[in-house]
Protein backbone atom coordinates (compact mmCIF):
# COMPACT_ATOMS: atom_id res chain seq x y z
CA UNK A 1 0.00 0.00 0.00
CA UNK A 2 1.26 3.52 -0.86
CA UNK A 3 2.98 4.89 2.26
CA UNK A 4 2.73 8.51 1.11
CA UNK A 5 -0.99 8.15 0.45
CA UNK A 6 -1.51 6.52 3.85
CA UNK A 7 0.33 9.42 5.47
CA UNK A 8 -1.86 11.97 3.71
CA UNK A 9 -4.98 10.01 4.69
CA UNK A 10 -3.79 9.96 8.31
CA UNK A 11 -3.48 13.73 8.39
CA UNK A 12 -6.91 14.05 6.74
CA UNK A 13 -8.39 11.85 9.46
CA UNK A 14 -6.66 13.95 12.15
CA UNK A 15 -8.08 17.08 10.46
CA UNK A 16 -11.55 15.51 10.49
CA UNK A 17 -11.34 14.46 14.15
CA UNK A 18 -10.20 17.93 15.24
CA UNK A 19 -13.01 19.58 13.28
CA UNK A 20 -15.70 17.20 14.49
CA UNK A 21 -14.39 16.67 18.04
CA UNK A 22 -12.34 19.79 18.98
CA UNK A 23 -11.63 18.45 22.47
CA UNK A 24 -9.66 15.50 21.04
CA UNK A 25 -5.86 15.61 21.36
CA UNK A 26 -3.53 14.33 18.66
CA UNK A 27 -1.27 11.36 19.28
CA UNK A 28 0.94 9.76 16.63
CA UNK A 29 0.47 8.54 13.08
CA UNK A 30 1.87 5.02 12.58
CA UNK A 31 2.16 3.37 9.16
CA UNK A 32 2.62 -0.37 8.58
CA UNK A 33 2.95 -2.26 5.29
CA UNK A 34 -0.78 -2.80 4.77
CA UNK A 35 -2.54 -0.17 6.86
CA UNK A 36 -2.04 2.67 9.31
CA UNK A 37 -3.51 4.20 12.44
CA UNK A 38 -3.76 7.65 13.98
CA UNK A 39 -3.93 7.79 17.76
CA UNK A 40 -6.11 10.28 19.65
CA UNK A 41 -6.79 11.15 23.26
CA UNK A 42 -10.55 10.85 23.17
CA UNK A 43 -13.36 8.71 24.51
CA UNK A 44 -13.99 5.50 22.47
CA UNK A 45 -15.30 6.22 18.98
CA UNK A 46 -18.70 4.72 18.19
CA UNK A 47 -19.92 3.44 14.82
CA UNK A 48 -21.68 6.74 14.14
CA UNK A 49 -18.43 8.62 14.90
CA UNK A 50 -16.59 6.51 12.33
CA UNK A 51 -19.27 7.27 9.75
CA UNK A 52 -18.98 11.02 10.46
CA UNK A 53 -15.18 10.95 10.13
CA UNK A 54 -15.29 8.98 6.86
CA UNK A 55 -17.96 11.29 5.43
CA UNK A 56 -15.97 14.40 6.39
CA UNK A 57 -12.80 13.04 4.77
CA UNK A 58 -14.73 12.09 1.63
CA UNK A 59 -16.21 15.58 1.36
CA UNK A 60 -12.97 17.43 2.06
CA UNK A 61 -10.30 15.28 0.37
CA UNK A 62 -11.08 16.57 -3.13
CA UNK A 63 -11.20 20.17 -2.01
CA UNK A 64 -8.31 20.82 0.32
CA UNK A 65 -5.53 23.34 0.39
CA UNK A 66 -2.43 21.31 1.20
CA UNK A 67 0.86 22.92 2.23
CA UNK A 68 4.11 21.59 3.69
CA UNK A 69 6.65 23.89 5.33
CA UNK A 70 9.46 24.04 7.88
CA UNK A 71 9.71 26.16 11.03
CA UNK A 72 12.02 26.38 14.02
CA UNK A 73 11.19 24.74 17.35
CA UNK A 74 9.76 27.90 18.96
CA UNK A 75 7.29 28.52 16.13
CA UNK A 76 6.30 24.83 16.04
CA UNK A 77 5.58 24.97 19.78
CA UNK A 78 3.37 27.96 19.21
CA UNK A 79 1.48 26.35 16.31
CA UNK A 80 0.98 23.12 18.30
CA UNK A 81 0.51 24.66 21.75
CA UNK A 82 -2.79 22.81 22.22
CA UNK A 83 -1.29 19.41 21.34
CA UNK A 84 0.84 18.32 24.33
CA UNK A 85 1.49 14.84 22.94
CA UNK A 86 3.30 16.13 19.88
CA UNK A 87 6.99 15.54 20.67
CA UNK A 88 9.26 18.06 18.92
CA UNK A 89 12.81 17.39 17.77
CA UNK A 90 15.57 19.99 17.87
CA UNK A 91 16.17 22.23 14.89
CA UNK A 92 13.94 22.73 11.90
CA UNK A 93 10.60 20.92 12.05
CA UNK A 94 8.55 19.87 9.05
CA UNK A 95 4.83 20.55 9.23
CA UNK A 96 1.77 20.00 7.07
CA UNK A 97 -1.15 22.43 6.86
CA UNK A 98 -4.59 21.34 5.62
CA UNK A 99 -7.10 24.18 5.40
CA UNK A 100 -5.62 25.77 8.51
CA UNK A 101 -5.13 22.50 10.45
CA UNK A 102 -1.43 21.97 11.33
CA UNK A 103 0.34 18.70 12.14
CA UNK A 104 3.91 17.42 12.33
CA UNK A 105 4.94 15.73 9.07
CA UNK A 106 7.25 12.73 9.32
CA UNK A 107 8.19 11.62 5.82
CA UNK A 108 6.74 12.87 2.56
CA UNK A 109 3.32 13.22 0.97
CA UNK A 110 2.19 12.40 -2.57
CA UNK A 111 1.66 15.15 -5.09
CA UNK A 112 -1.76 16.43 -4.17
CA UNK A 113 -4.23 13.92 -5.68
CA UNK A 114 -7.64 14.93 -6.93
CA UNK A 115 -9.20 12.83 -4.21
CA UNK A 116 -8.22 10.33 -1.51
CA UNK A 117 -10.49 7.34 -0.89
CA UNK A 118 -10.26 6.35 2.77
CA UNK A 119 -11.72 3.33 4.55
CA UNK A 120 -11.66 3.21 8.36
CA UNK A 121 -11.21 -0.46 9.26
CA UNK A 122 -11.83 -0.28 13.00
CA UNK A 123 -11.04 1.62 16.16
CA UNK A 124 -9.25 0.21 19.20
CA UNK A 125 -8.10 1.22 22.65
CA UNK A 126 -4.42 1.73 23.45
CA UNK A 127 -2.18 3.53 25.94
CA UNK A 128 0.02 6.54 25.30
CA UNK A 129 3.61 5.31 25.15
CA UNK A 130 5.00 8.01 27.46
CA UNK A 131 2.36 8.21 30.21
CA UNK A 132 0.17 5.13 29.86
CA UNK A 133 -2.90 7.38 29.45
CA UNK A 134 -5.80 5.72 27.55
CA UNK A 135 -5.90 6.53 23.82
CA UNK A 136 -8.01 5.58 20.80
CA UNK A 137 -6.55 4.30 17.55
CA UNK A 138 -8.32 4.80 14.25
CA UNK A 139 -7.11 2.13 11.77
CA UNK A 140 -7.48 2.89 8.07
CA UNK A 141 -6.40 2.25 4.47
CA UNK A 142 -6.31 4.67 1.54
CA UNK A 143 -6.50 4.50 -2.26
CA UNK A 144 -6.24 6.85 -5.21
CA UNK A 145 -9.37 5.57 -6.99
CA UNK A 146 -12.82 4.47 -5.98
CA UNK A 147 -12.39 1.20 -7.91
CA UNK A 148 -9.30 0.33 -5.83
CA UNK A 149 -11.28 0.94 -2.67
CA UNK A 150 -14.17 -1.23 -3.89
CA UNK A 151 -11.76 -4.06 -4.79
CA UNK A 152 -10.20 -3.83 -1.33
CA UNK A 153 -13.58 -3.93 0.42
CA UNK A 154 -14.51 -6.98 -1.67
CA UNK A 155 -11.27 -8.74 -0.68
CA UNK A 156 -11.85 -7.73 2.93
CA UNK A 157 -15.27 -9.38 2.90
CA UNK A 158 -13.70 -12.55 1.50
CA UNK A 159 -11.06 -12.51 4.22
CA UNK A 160 -13.77 -12.11 6.87
CA UNK A 161 -15.36 -15.36 5.67
CA UNK A 162 -12.00 -17.04 6.27
CA UNK A 163 -11.39 -15.30 9.60
CA UNK A 164 -10.56 -17.95 12.20
CA UNK A 165 -12.87 -16.24 14.70
CA UNK A 166 -15.85 -16.65 12.37
CA UNK A 167 -14.91 -20.22 11.42
CA UNK A 168 -14.08 -21.10 15.04
CA UNK A 169 -17.56 -20.19 16.25
CA UNK A 170 -19.30 -21.72 13.23
CA UNK A 171 -17.49 -25.06 13.73
CA UNK A 172 -17.82 -24.99 17.54
CA UNK A 173 -14.03 -24.85 18.05
CA UNK A 174 -13.71 -21.85 20.37
CA UNK A 175 -15.18 -18.50 21.23
CA UNK A 176 -14.26 -15.35 23.08
CA UNK A 177 -16.56 -14.23 25.90
CA UNK A 178 -15.55 -10.59 26.13
CA UNK A 179 -18.00 -9.34 28.75
CA UNK A 180 -17.42 -11.70 31.67
CA UNK A 181 -14.16 -13.54 30.78
CA UNK A 182 -12.05 -11.15 28.69
CA UNK A 183 -11.25 -10.51 25.05
CA UNK A 184 -7.70 -11.88 25.39
CA UNK A 185 -8.82 -15.12 27.03
CA UNK A 186 -10.38 -17.45 24.41
CA UNK A 187 -12.34 -20.51 25.51
CA UNK A 188 -11.46 -23.69 23.61
CA UNK A 189 -14.44 -26.00 23.17
CA UNK A 190 -13.95 -29.78 23.09
CA UNK A 191 -13.45 -29.74 19.32
CA UNK A 192 -10.85 -26.99 19.51
CA UNK A 193 -9.13 -28.83 22.35
CA UNK A 194 -8.78 -31.93 20.15
CA UNK A 195 -6.92 -29.85 17.56
CA UNK A 196 -4.68 -28.42 20.29
CA UNK A 197 -3.98 -31.87 21.75
CA UNK A 198 -3.19 -33.35 18.33
CA UNK A 199 -0.66 -30.56 17.71
CA UNK A 200 0.94 -31.22 21.10
CA UNK A 201 1.00 -34.96 20.40
CA UNK A 202 2.76 -34.29 17.09
CA UNK A 203 5.29 -31.98 18.74
CA UNK A 204 5.95 -34.51 21.51
CA UNK A 205 7.00 -36.96 18.80
CA UNK A 206 9.27 -34.30 17.31
CA UNK A 207 10.72 -33.53 20.74
CA UNK A 208 11.34 -37.20 21.41
CA UNK A 209 13.26 -37.48 18.13
CA UNK A 210 15.38 -34.51 19.25
CA UNK A 211 15.92 -36.14 22.69
CA UNK A 212 14.24 -33.35 24.64
CA UNK A 213 12.92 -34.09 28.12
CA UNK A 214 9.57 -32.54 28.99
CA UNK A 215 9.29 -30.55 32.21
CA UNK A 216 6.56 -28.61 33.97
CA UNK A 217 6.91 -25.28 35.75
CA UNK A 218 4.36 -23.21 37.70
CA UNK A 219 2.37 -20.42 36.12
CA UNK A 220 3.74 -17.83 38.55
CA UNK A 221 6.75 -17.05 40.68
CA UNK A 222 8.15 -14.34 42.88
CA UNK A 223 9.13 -11.30 40.86
CA UNK A 224 12.70 -11.56 42.13
CA UNK A 225 13.15 -14.19 39.39
CA UNK A 226 12.05 -11.72 36.71
CA UNK A 227 14.27 -9.03 38.18
CA UNK A 228 17.31 -11.27 37.81
CA UNK A 229 16.37 -12.20 34.25
CA UNK A 230 15.65 -8.59 33.27
CA UNK A 231 12.05 -9.28 32.26
CA UNK A 232 10.78 -7.19 35.18
CA UNK A 233 12.47 -4.12 33.75
CA UNK A 234 11.61 -4.75 30.11
CA UNK A 235 8.20 -6.45 30.42
CA UNK A 236 6.68 -5.15 33.66
CA UNK A 237 3.99 -3.29 31.73
CA UNK A 238 2.99 -6.56 30.04
CA UNK A 239 3.11 -8.68 33.21
CA UNK A 240 0.31 -9.48 35.65
CA UNK A 241 1.86 -8.57 39.02
CA UNK A 242 0.39 -8.49 42.53
CA UNK A 243 1.46 -8.68 46.18
CA UNK A 244 0.68 -11.51 48.56
CA UNK A 245 1.82 -11.64 52.21
CA UNK A 246 4.17 -8.73 51.61
CA UNK A 247 5.84 -10.51 48.68
CA UNK A 248 5.44 -9.66 45.02
CA UNK A 249 4.43 -12.33 42.50
CA UNK A 250 3.92 -12.35 38.75
CA UNK A 251 2.34 -14.65 36.18
CA UNK A 252 5.14 -15.85 33.94
CA UNK A 253 5.56 -14.03 30.60
CA UNK A 254 8.40 -16.41 29.63
CA UNK A 255 9.58 -19.88 30.62
CA UNK A 256 13.35 -19.54 30.34
CA UNK A 257 14.13 -18.27 33.89
CA UNK A 258 12.20 -21.21 35.38
CA UNK A 259 13.91 -23.72 33.08
CA UNK A 260 17.25 -22.27 34.15
CA UNK A 261 16.39 -23.12 37.76
CA UNK A 262 16.05 -26.76 36.72
CA UNK A 263 19.48 -26.63 35.08
CA UNK A 264 20.98 -25.01 38.19
CA UNK A 265 19.44 -27.56 40.57
CA UNK A 266 22.81 -29.31 40.70
CA UNK A 267 26.33 -28.81 39.30
CA UNK A 268 26.73 -29.71 35.62
CA UNK A 269 29.70 -30.97 33.64
CA UNK A 270 30.36 -31.02 29.90
CA UNK A 271 28.99 -34.58 29.95
CA UNK A 272 25.52 -33.19 30.83
CA UNK A 273 25.47 -30.98 27.76
CA UNK A 274 23.52 -30.56 25.56
CA UNK A 275 20.94 -30.19 28.33
CA UNK A 276 17.62 -30.31 26.47
CA UNK A 277 14.28 -29.50 28.11
CA UNK A 278 10.89 -28.56 26.70
CA UNK A 279 7.49 -27.53 28.00
CA UNK A 280 4.03 -26.90 26.60
CA UNK A 281 3.70 -23.94 28.87
CA UNK A 282 1.00 -21.31 29.14
CA UNK A 283 2.44 -17.85 29.65
CA UNK A 284 0.64 -14.56 30.22
CA UNK A 285 1.23 -11.22 28.52
CA UNK A 286 -0.89 -8.13 29.01
CA UNK A 287 -1.32 -7.10 25.38
CA UNK A 288 -3.18 -3.89 24.61
CA UNK A 289 -6.88 -4.49 24.16
CA UNK A 290 -6.84 -3.11 20.64
CA UNK A 291 -4.23 -5.68 19.61
CA UNK A 292 -6.19 -8.73 20.83
CA UNK A 293 -7.48 -10.90 17.99
CA UNK A 294 -9.22 -14.26 18.52
CA UNK A 295 -6.55 -16.94 18.99
CA UNK A 296 -3.89 -15.00 17.08
CA UNK A 297 -3.21 -12.40 19.79
CA UNK A 298 -4.17 -13.32 23.36
CA UNK A 299 -3.33 -12.73 27.00
CA UNK A 300 -2.78 -16.44 27.71
CA UNK A 301 -0.73 -18.32 25.12
CA UNK A 302 0.77 -21.79 25.13
CA UNK A 303 4.24 -22.22 23.66
CA UNK A 304 6.01 -25.34 22.47
CA UNK A 305 8.98 -23.92 24.31
CA UNK A 306 12.47 -25.45 24.16
CA UNK A 307 15.73 -24.61 25.87
CA UNK A 308 18.85 -26.33 24.64
CA UNK A 309 21.77 -25.51 26.94
CA UNK A 310 25.02 -26.19 25.09
CA UNK A 311 28.72 -25.51 24.88
CA UNK A 312 29.77 -23.07 22.12
CA UNK A 313 31.13 -26.05 20.17
CA UNK A 314 27.74 -27.80 20.20
CA UNK A 315 25.74 -24.93 18.67
CA UNK A 316 26.18 -26.10 15.08
CA UNK A 317 25.03 -29.69 15.47
CA UNK A 318 22.11 -28.78 17.70
CA UNK A 319 20.93 -26.02 15.37
CA UNK A 320 20.98 -28.39 12.39
CA UNK A 321 18.70 -30.81 14.22
CA UNK A 322 16.31 -28.01 15.19
CA UNK A 323 16.13 -26.64 11.63
CA UNK A 324 15.43 -30.09 10.20
CA UNK A 325 12.66 -30.60 12.75
CA UNK A 326 11.06 -27.23 11.93
CA UNK A 327 11.14 -27.99 8.20
CA UNK A 328 9.55 -31.40 8.82
CA UNK A 329 6.73 -29.79 10.79
CA UNK A 330 5.96 -27.19 8.12
CA UNK A 331 6.15 -29.75 5.32
CA UNK A 332 3.63 -31.91 7.21
CA UNK A 333 1.14 -29.06 6.89
CA UNK A 334 2.14 -28.28 3.29
CA UNK A 335 3.31 -24.80 4.26
CA UNK A 336 5.70 -22.75 2.15
CA UNK A 337 8.41 -21.19 4.31
CA UNK A 338 11.27 -18.72 4.15
CA UNK A 339 14.24 -18.31 6.47
CA UNK A 340 15.73 -15.13 7.98
CA UNK A 341 19.18 -14.87 9.58
CA UNK A 342 19.75 -11.90 11.89
CA UNK A 343 23.25 -10.86 13.02
CA UNK A 344 24.91 -8.79 15.76
CA UNK A 345 23.20 -5.43 16.42
CA UNK A 346 24.98 -2.22 17.43
CA UNK A 347 24.11 -2.77 21.09
CA UNK A 348 24.99 -6.28 22.23
CA UNK A 349 26.35 -8.31 25.12
CA UNK A 350 28.83 -11.16 25.16
CA UNK A 351 32.33 -11.32 23.74
CA UNK A 352 33.05 -10.62 20.08
CA UNK A 353 34.67 -14.04 19.90
CA UNK A 354 31.47 -15.87 20.91
CA UNK A 355 29.41 -13.72 18.53
CA UNK A 356 31.78 -14.43 15.65
CA UNK A 357 31.76 -18.14 16.42
CA UNK A 358 27.97 -18.30 16.77
CA UNK A 359 27.28 -16.33 13.58
CA UNK A 360 29.80 -18.41 11.65
CA UNK A 361 28.18 -21.59 12.94
CA UNK A 362 24.63 -20.47 12.06
CA UNK A 363 25.68 -19.33 8.60
CA UNK A 364 27.50 -22.64 7.95
CA UNK A 365 24.46 -24.59 9.12
CA UNK A 366 22.17 -22.74 6.72
CA UNK A 367 24.60 -23.14 3.83
CA UNK A 368 25.39 -26.80 4.51
CA UNK A 369 21.67 -27.56 4.60
CA UNK A 370 21.21 -25.71 1.31
CA UNK A 371 18.69 -23.29 2.82
CA UNK A 372 18.14 -19.99 1.07
CA UNK A 373 17.90 -17.23 3.61
CA UNK A 374 17.46 -13.49 3.90
CA UNK A 375 20.33 -11.85 5.75
CA UNK A 376 19.23 -9.20 8.23
CA UNK A 377 22.42 -7.43 9.23
CA UNK A 378 22.33 -5.96 12.70
CA UNK A 379 18.83 -7.25 13.49
CA UNK A 380 19.79 -9.98 15.94
CA UNK A 381 18.69 -9.81 19.55
CA UNK A 382 21.04 -7.94 21.88
CA UNK A 383 21.80 -11.28 23.54
CA UNK A 384 22.62 -13.30 20.40
CA UNK A 385 22.05 -13.98 16.67
CA UNK A 386 18.88 -15.75 15.54
CA UNK A 387 17.15 -17.64 12.75
CA UNK A 388 13.45 -17.11 12.07
CA UNK A 389 10.95 -19.02 9.92
CA UNK A 390 8.03 -17.31 8.18
CA UNK A 391 5.31 -19.48 6.63
CA UNK A 392 2.85 -18.53 3.89
CA UNK A 393 -0.84 -19.39 4.06
CA UNK A 394 -3.09 -20.04 1.05
CA UNK A 395 -4.16 -16.37 1.01
CA UNK A 396 -0.58 -15.25 0.47
CA UNK A 397 -0.02 -13.91 4.00
CA UNK A 398 3.21 -14.58 5.89
CA UNK A 399 3.14 -15.67 9.53
CA UNK A 400 6.30 -15.55 11.63
CA UNK A 401 6.50 -18.89 13.49
CA UNK A 402 9.73 -20.64 14.51
CA UNK A 403 12.47 -18.62 16.06
CA UNK A 404 15.86 -20.05 17.03
CA UNK A 405 17.81 -17.66 19.26
CA UNK A 406 21.26 -17.93 20.79
CA UNK A 407 21.45 -16.35 24.23
CA UNK A 408 24.59 -15.29 26.09
CA UNK A 409 22.65 -12.94 28.40
CA UNK A 410 20.70 -15.23 30.74
CA UNK A 411 23.64 -17.61 31.38
CA UNK A 412 25.53 -14.53 32.58
CA UNK A 413 22.65 -13.09 34.63
CA UNK A 414 21.97 -16.41 36.36
CA UNK A 415 25.64 -17.37 36.66
CA UNK A 416 25.14 -20.63 34.76
CA UNK A 417 28.22 -22.81 34.53
CA UNK A 418 29.49 -26.25 33.60
CA UNK A 419 32.83 -27.92 34.28
CA UNK A 420 34.69 -28.58 31.05
CA UNK A 421 37.14 -31.38 30.21
CA UNK A 422 40.00 -29.27 31.53
CA UNK A 423 38.31 -29.01 34.94
CA UNK A 424 37.57 -25.31 34.53
CA UNK A 425 34.17 -23.68 34.89
CA UNK A 426 32.76 -22.39 31.58
CA UNK A 427 29.68 -20.44 30.61
CA UNK A 428 27.12 -22.33 28.46
CA UNK A 429 24.97 -20.84 25.69
CA UNK A 430 21.17 -21.22 25.60
CA UNK A 431 19.38 -22.00 22.34
CA UNK A 432 15.80 -20.82 22.77
CA UNK A 433 13.39 -22.10 20.16
CA UNK A 434 9.75 -22.79 19.44
CA UNK A 435 8.57 -24.40 16.21
CA UNK A 436 4.83 -23.79 16.43
CA UNK A 437 5.44 -20.66 18.48
CA UNK A 438 2.15 -19.94 20.17
CA UNK A 439 -0.11 -22.97 19.77
CA UNK A 440 -3.14 -20.68 19.78
CA UNK A 441 -1.70 -18.53 17.00
CA UNK A 442 -0.67 -21.62 15.03
CA UNK A 443 -4.25 -22.88 15.31
CA UNK A 444 -5.54 -19.53 14.04
CA UNK A 445 -3.22 -19.78 11.05
CA UNK A 446 -4.22 -23.40 10.31
CA UNK A 447 -7.94 -22.66 10.56
CA UNK A 448 -7.59 -19.81 8.07
CA UNK A 449 -5.13 -21.67 5.83
CA UNK A 450 -7.44 -24.71 5.50
CA UNK A 451 -10.62 -22.56 5.75
CA UNK A 452 -11.77 -24.86 8.54
CA UNK A 453 -11.40 -28.02 6.45
CA UNK A 454 -8.57 -29.61 8.42
CA UNK A 455 -6.64 -32.76 7.44
CA UNK A 456 -8.19 -35.99 8.70
CA UNK A 457 -5.68 -36.45 11.52
CA UNK A 458 -6.52 -33.00 12.94
CA UNK A 459 -10.28 -33.09 12.42
CA UNK A 460 -12.20 -33.11 15.72
CA UNK A 461 -14.73 -35.55 14.17
CA UNK A 462 -13.14 -37.80 11.56
CA UNK A 463 -16.16 -39.96 10.66
CA UNK A 464 -19.88 -39.38 10.89
CA UNK A 465 -22.22 -42.37 10.65
CA UNK A 466 -25.69 -41.82 9.16
CA UNK A 467 -28.25 -44.61 9.44
CA UNK A 468 -30.87 -44.32 6.69
CA UNK A 469 -33.55 -45.13 9.29
CA UNK A 470 -34.00 -46.54 12.81
CA UNK A 471 -33.94 -50.00 11.26
CA UNK A 472 -30.14 -49.74 10.81
CA UNK A 473 -29.19 -48.20 14.14
CA UNK A 474 -27.91 -51.50 15.60
CA UNK A 475 -25.48 -51.87 12.69
CA UNK A 476 -24.35 -48.27 13.13
CA UNK A 477 -23.86 -48.79 16.88
CA UNK A 478 -21.55 -51.77 16.21
CA UNK A 479 -19.49 -49.72 13.74
CA UNK A 480 -19.35 -46.80 16.18
CA UNK A 481 -17.93 -48.99 18.96
CA UNK A 482 -15.42 -50.66 16.63
CA UNK A 483 -14.17 -47.35 15.22
CA UNK A 484 -13.86 -45.90 18.72
CA UNK A 485 -11.80 -48.88 19.87
CA UNK A 486 -9.43 -48.23 16.95
CA UNK A 487 -8.94 -44.63 18.07
CA UNK A 488 -11.03 -43.07 15.28
CA UNK A 489 -13.02 -40.00 16.31
CA UNK A 490 -16.54 -40.88 15.23
CA UNK A 491 -20.08 -39.75 15.97
CA UNK A 492 -23.61 -40.63 14.85
CA UNK A 493 -26.37 -38.38 13.48
CA UNK A 494 -29.87 -39.89 13.25
CA UNK A 495 -32.08 -36.79 13.19
CA UNK A 496 -33.70 -35.52 9.96
CA UNK A 497 -33.48 -36.63 6.35
CA UNK A 498 -30.29 -38.20 5.03
CA UNK A 499 -29.82 -35.27 2.66
CA UNK A 500 -30.15 -32.81 5.56
CA UNK A 501 -27.64 -34.75 7.70
CA UNK A 502 -25.14 -35.01 4.84
CA UNK A 503 -25.36 -31.25 4.37
CA UNK A 504 -24.80 -30.66 8.10
CA UNK A 505 -21.72 -32.92 8.09
CA UNK A 506 -20.30 -31.05 5.10
CA UNK A 507 -20.91 -27.68 6.74
CA UNK A 508 -19.14 -28.97 9.85
CA UNK A 509 -16.19 -30.08 7.66
CA UNK A 510 -16.38 -33.75 8.71
CA UNK A 511 -13.98 -35.53 6.31
CA UNK A 512 -15.74 -38.93 6.08
CA UNK A 513 -19.50 -39.43 5.99
CA UNK A 514 -20.73 -43.04 5.98
CA UNK A 515 -24.33 -43.86 5.09
CA UNK A 516 -25.73 -47.21 6.25
CA UNK A 517 -28.90 -48.56 4.63
CA UNK A 518 -30.39 -51.80 3.28
CA UNK A 519 -27.92 -52.12 0.42
CA UNK A 520 -24.89 -51.68 2.70
CA UNK A 521 -26.18 -54.25 5.21
CA UNK A 522 -26.88 -56.80 2.47
CA UNK A 523 -23.54 -56.35 0.67
CA UNK A 524 -21.43 -55.82 3.79
CA UNK A 525 -20.06 -52.56 2.37
CA UNK A 526 -19.96 -48.95 3.45
CA UNK A 527 -21.21 -46.00 1.38
CA UNK A 528 -18.32 -43.63 2.04
CA UNK A 529 -18.68 -39.95 1.14
CA UNK A 530 -15.35 -38.12 1.03
CA UNK A 531 -14.43 -34.94 -0.91
CA UNK A 532 -18.03 -34.90 -2.22
CA UNK A 533 -17.55 -38.30 -3.91
CA UNK A 534 -19.30 -41.54 -2.89
CA UNK A 535 -17.49 -44.89 -2.99
CA UNK A 536 -18.61 -48.33 -1.89
CA UNK A 537 -15.83 -49.82 0.22
CA UNK A 538 -15.53 -52.85 2.42
CA UNK A 539 -15.03 -52.08 6.08
CA UNK A 540 -11.43 -53.28 5.90
CA UNK A 541 -10.71 -51.10 2.86
CA UNK A 542 -12.09 -48.05 4.60
CA UNK A 543 -10.24 -48.73 7.86
CA UNK A 544 -6.99 -49.20 5.96
CA UNK A 545 -7.49 -45.87 4.18
CA UNK A 546 -8.39 -43.77 7.19
CA UNK A 547 -5.85 -45.28 9.58
CA UNK A 548 -3.09 -44.67 7.02
CA UNK A 549 -4.17 -41.04 6.65
CA UNK A 550 -4.15 -40.58 10.43
CA UNK A 551 -0.87 -42.41 10.96
CA UNK A 552 0.97 -40.59 8.16
CA UNK A 553 -0.65 -37.23 8.97
CA UNK A 554 -1.33 -36.79 5.28
CA UNK A 555 -3.08 -33.78 3.86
Amino acid sequence: MDEKLLRLAGHLIAYAVKKLYPQAKLGELKITEEKAYYEFEHKPFKAEDVERIEKFVEEQSGNIKLETFEVDEEEALNLLKDEPKKVLVKGRIKLVRINGFVDILEGSLPEQPKKVYVKILNTSSSFWKLTGKPMQRVWFVAFQTEDELKDYVKRLEELKKNDHRYIGEKLDLFHVEEEIVGSGLPLLHWKGTIIRNELIKFMREINDSLEFKEVWTPHLSKTVLWKISGHYTKYADKMFIWSEDEEEFGLKPMNCPLHIQIYKFKPRSYRDLPFRISEFATVYRKEQSGELHGLARVWSLTQDDHHDIVTPEQIKEETKKILKAAIKVYQTFGLEYKVNFSTKPEMYIGSDEIWEHSQKVLREVLEEMGLDYQLKEGEGAFYGPKIDFDVKDNMGRWWQLATIQLDFNLPERFDMTYVDKDGKEKRPVIIHFAILGSIERFMAMLIEHFKGKLPVWLSPVQVRLLPVSEKFEDEVTKLYKEFRELGIRVDVDSEGTVQYRVRNAEVEKVPYIIIIGQKEVETGTLAVRHERKIRNLSKDEFLKEITEKIKSRSL
